[in-house]
């Protein structure tokens, strides 16, 4: 079957291996990292189903394959699972490969199978049982992008996170429910030629971001510790102000409840942005609320280990160092101590016992 390569057929062409040539280089740039780990695992994976993405969704291939196809829905489910994937590993310092990260693959399986194979009406309940699926998900990766951000630390991660939560998502969800519902619908190619041009430009404005990241981005948290002042690489000036920033938190501004980067700035009369810059750049830290949770750790540690304090409950010494209610004490405390706070406590007090 011969297709006629119009104008419209011409620029969606041009468009689409511009976009192609550019995710490629994202790959590339990935693969390139000495520090290759989640992030950079889940930027390519994010890539490569994109390639597919783009291919599938080429006029050409559209008018031999329904939409309804089981490939081209099982691979445009994947790229909207590697998305949120990537969204995780970029937002989430804390992100690690679990179980629990396979849930949407899982839950989605049956959904393509029901959506692509089953018969009738019944296909309909799948299809839309699967768009719910993924609104879902969508929600939850703007919500992963926008949690952490006014305790973030890192401007270009900010920055960018805005832009990232209600433009990529949205749109991938908005191609993958257009071709799921357009079952046994003509063929459009303007629609086509629009996808195109939004991939293009999505594409175009994430390759310029992502080639002018800092380091920072990169870096893996430490294992918890408070990290040395790293005044190398500051001002005189810069080396003055965050000196004050650590004597004050350190006096015991870190045992204030619900203590921000705004209050903090307001505290010291210094502009956010600057603070931010200077806990980011001067100590290491990514997220303001890790910079506090280290200091509120230590403190707790203290405590635990005191034998006069021995009878006080758990959620006392929370609410006192800080904490908002028990569960992001006990997380807290089991990422940089390794057991619970109850755990620890029993520990400390009886090597105190025996000796």
């Amino acid at each position: 079957m011969l297709i006629e390569l119009t104008l419209a057929g011409f620029a969606d062409l041009f468009l689409r291996g511009a976009t192609f040539g550019i995710l490629l280089l994202i790959i590339v740039r990935f693969m390139q990292r000495p520090d290759f780990g989640s992030l950079c695992a889940t930027g390519i994976l994010f890539g490569i189903t994109g390639l597919i993405e783009i291919v599938l969704n080429a006029p050409p291939v559209l008018q031999f394959l329904s939409p309804a196809d089981l490939v081209m829905i099982g691979f445009q489910q994947f790229h909207f699972i590697s998305l949120w994937w990537f969204i995780q590993a970029l937002f989430d310092d804390r992100f690690k490969w679990r179980i629990a990260c396979f849930w949407p693959l899982a839950a989605s399986l049956p959904l393509i199978a029901g959506a692509s194979l089953a018969p009738g009406d019944l296909r309909w309940w799948f299809t839309i049982a699967l768009i719910v699926l993924n609104v879902t998900m969508l929600a939850l990766i703007i919500h992963t992008a926008l949690r952490h951000r006014s305790s973030d630390l890192i401007d270009d991660r900010r920055s960018f996170s805005l832009a990232l939560a209600f433009s990529v998502p949205p749109f991938t969800l908005f191609v993958f429910a257009t071709n799921l519902i357009s079952v046994g619908a003509p063929f459009d190619a303007t629609l086509c030629l629009v996808y195109s041009a939004v991939y293009f430009v999505l594409a175009l404005g994430f390759a310029y971001w992502l080639t002018s990241l800092k380091e920072a981005l990169f870096q893996c948290p430490g294992n918890g510790a408070v990290p040395p002042v790293e005044r190398g690489g500051l001002s005189a000036a810069d080396r003055l102000e965050l000196d004050r920033v650590v004597k004050a938190v350190e006096g015991g501004l870190f045992l204030e409840p619900g203590l921000t980067i705004g209050g903090l700035a307001a505290i010291l009369q210094l502009p956010e942005h600057r603070l931010r810059r200077l806990i980011n750049s001067g100590l290491g830290y990514r997220n303001f609320a890790a910079f506090m949770n280290d200091y509120r750790i230590d403190e707790a540690k203290r405590r635990l280990s005191n034998p006069e304090m021995a009878r006080e409950q758990i959620i006392q010494h929370a609410f006192s160092l800080g904490y908002a209610s028990l569960a992001p004490f006990n997380r807290a405390f089991r990422e940089r101590v390794g057991v619970s706070p109850t755990e620890f406590r029993e520990e400390a007090l009886t090597r105190m016992a025996a000796e």
